[in-house]
């Protein structure tokens, strides 16, 4: 619960207490209506006038405590920011007997404590199986006006006197004029009827709250457990399509070994005057290197070598096919840009993966595709603004599951993107409007960075 609706709760509680204690002074005319009620049935020998006043007796008493004790709830609540453990029940169970006592001060009237303390304890009782949070308020104040109807009426059984129960002076002259017209035999079978119906339901009331908060908690577990299995599923999934790709680039080396030894073969056979055929030879050469040099950086993932954003950009631009004429493609690096601490291979991919993205959105419509490289006093900032369709507000909470798309690809696209750029210590955000533009924004820390924090 937070600070302010806890606050709440509290004023709540202190005025619905203050109202409940100023209540029997307040409502005198039902007073002397229940007196009056009490002296008609008298002389008139009326049971029908005593059933009257005695529902009338208990709507009041009824009112009054709930008011009381819901009062002191939402104050239990709002000084104990709880509302079940032993700390909520104990400063529950004093505040209730202080407020019983402050009324026996305030009126004329007695209420004795044994009936209040059983009211208390059942309350509580019933208010340990309440679970559901959000309406535990309305669940609990539906419980006390059952708890305090059956109590009332407990107080109204004459063969209960002896022990505490309905010494107040309504109680005690209701109970003398029913032994006077019936003999107690009245209220005696009206009062355990209406008790034990009070009581009976709202132990159903519990009971049903309980085996729908169990039901809720169920579903809740299903959920999670749902969610655990499918990211399970996904991190195997990733993981046997991480180990065949891993496979396939270390299975690349021994034909690129073969590949490197042929060439080599071929230019020792062939005529050294030849500059043209000798320089084929060598880009052949610093080809292969590169590809060895990418194996190698896509085998050992943990792998980071300084580079220039420029290079690095370069590297990525020279991956991707921009013939498309109905594309404009803007670079804009602002200077200066600090060097950053990357796998090449890996980050190269990763943003060919958005910019490649872009390019697929903007296959029928055409556009322009602007990527940006700023640097701030910690970070390169690599952002990637296509004018395409856009992505639903939907879309977008799921852009990052594994096998999710909205262009029925593979779907593996962004979630590999957001582990590269995780894996060196950076963020990726995706912004879009749709029918406006897609924005995607790359933070990697830069050396400049690194050197000044340490």
């Amino acid at each position: 619960m937070n600070r302010k609706m806890n606050g709440a709760w509290g004023i709540s509680g202190f005025v619905l207490l203050f109202y409940g204690m100023l209540f029997p002074a307040l409502s005198t005319e039902w007073s002397g209506f229940i007196f009056e009620k009490i002296e008609i049935s008298m002389q008139g020998e009326d049971s029908g006038q005593l059933l009257v006043v005695t529902f009338s007796y208990i709507a009041r008493n009824a009112i009054t405590f709930t008011m009381i004790y819901f009062g002191i709830m939402l104050l239990t609540k709002y000084m104990t920011n709880t509302a079940r453990d032993l700390l909520f029940q104990s400063v529950f169970l004093v505040q209730a007997v202080i407020a019983i006592y402050t009324l026996n001060i305030l009126y004329s009237e007695y209420y004795a404590y044994l009936p209040h303390l059983l009211t208390v304890v059942c309350i509580l009782l019933f208010n340990r199986q309440l679970h559901a949070e959000r309406y535990h308020s309305l669940l609990f104040f539906i419980l006390l006006l059952l708890t305090i109807g059956a109590m009332q009426w407990l107080n109204l059984t004459p063969s209960l006197s002896r022990y505490g129960f309905g010494q107040n002076d309504f109680a005690v002259s209701l109970k003398a004029v029913d032994e006077y017209l019936t003999g107690q035999s009245l209220l005696n079978s009206m009062s355990i009827i209406f008790f034990l119906a009070f009581i009976f339901i709202a132990l159903i009331f519990t009971m049903l709250i309980r085996l729908f908060s169990n039901q809720l908690e169920t579903q809740r577990l299903f959920h999670e457990q749902g969610i655990e299995l499918q990211k399970t599923k996904d991190d195997l999934i990733e993981s046997k399509v991480y180990q065949e790709m891993h496979t396939l680039v270390h299975d690349l080396k021994t034909p690129l070994v073969s590949v490197e030894g042929l060439i080599s073969l071929m230019e020792m056979k062939a005529d050294a005057s030849d500059t043209k055929t000798m320089n084929y030879y060598e880009r052949i050469h610093q080809s292969i290197s590169k590809m060895k040099d990418m194996i190698a950086d896509m085998l050992s993932e943990d792998v980071r070598n300084e580079i220039e954003i420029e290079e690095l950009m370069d590297y990525v631009l020279s991956h991707l096919s921009m013939d498309e004429q109905s594309i404009e493609f803007e670079l804009i690096t602002e200077d200066p840009v600090p060097t950053i601490q990357v796998n090449k291979i890996r980050m190269a991919r990763a943003i060919s993966n958005i910019i490649e993205n872009s390019l697929i959105y903007l296959h029928e419509t055409g556009g322009k595709i602007t990527v940006t490289v700023r640097a701030t006093e910690a970070h390169v900032s690599i952002e990637v603004i296509d004018d395409g369709p856009g992505i639903d507000k939907e879309d977008l909470l799921h852009i990052w599951k594994e096998g999710f798309s909205t262009k029925n690809s593979s779907g593996i696209g962004l979630p590999f993107v957001k582990r590269v750029i995780e894996n060196h210590q950076g963020t990726i955000n995706v912004a879009s409007i749709p029918g406006s533009h897609t924005k995607t924004t790359i933070t990697l820390p830069h050396q400049q960075g690194k050197e000044a924090v340490s």
